[in-house]
């Protein structure tokens, strides 16, 4: 078992300032250590992980108030591993999150036959990236697109496969972390591959 920590302490083993500490006590992104009088409280190494979560989401790009979603779901986990993952998508913020839905899209996850709810944020994001990528002169043909679908099927299993089964929270934790901090990972790796692939040409 852990020992309680000062906010001092909490700062000095997140590298995240004291001012920055209160700031997230405040906008609710990190909840109230155990009070020990009107100033002073002590924090847990839950406290510790859920500052390094917030941090990193903030670091790539998420707003204190999508943050705020997030850690709300963290909080208030659902009870099956599949609302689980839901909830962690949808609480992470979804680009082109305005752009209607493509029939193309639709097409594209029937013929795949995936099973996605009509509500999905990611089906609004991936009917606007593929009309931003054509607006850019990038075609994407059809078959581009499934080609791209089924290699993605491959990284999916493994993030299903990774998700804690034992403790909810922990998954909700993972799933959000991950999914915010890997796919910088997959980006660089995709590179990687193009060049290998480029050179095996």
């Amino acid at each position: 078992m852990s020992l309680p920590m000062r906010m001092s302490e909490l700062s000095e083993r997140s590298g995240v300032a004291v001012p920055t500490l209160k700031y997230y006590l405040r906008e609710g992104l990190l909840p109230a250590g155990e009070s020990l009088g009107a100033t002073r409280a002590d924090y847990s190494d839950e406290h510790l992980r859920r500052v390094r979560l917030v941090r990193a989401l903030i670091d790539a790009g998420v707003s204190v108030a999508e943050a705020k979603r997030v850690t709300e779901a963290l909080d208030d986990p659902p009870r099956s591993r599949h609302d689980l993952l839901g909830r962690a998508q949808y609480a992470l913020p979804a680009p082109h999150a305005d752009t209607p839905v493509s029939e193309e899209v639709m097409a594209l996850l029937a013929g795949l036959g995936w099973a996605v709810t009509p509500d999905s944020p990611a089906l609004h994001s991936l009917s606007g990236a593929i009309a931003a990528a054509r607006s850019a002169g990038v075609p994407l043909p059809p078959e581009a697109l499934r080609g791209y679908a089924e290699a993605t099927e491959g990284v999916a299993a493994v993030d299903v496969a990774n998700v804690p089964t034992d403790d909810l929270a922990s998954a909700l934790h993972r799933v959000v972390a991950g999914t915010v901090l890997v796919d910088p990972v997959l980006a660089a790796l995709r590179r990687l591959a193009q060049e290998h692939m480029s050179s095996q040409r």
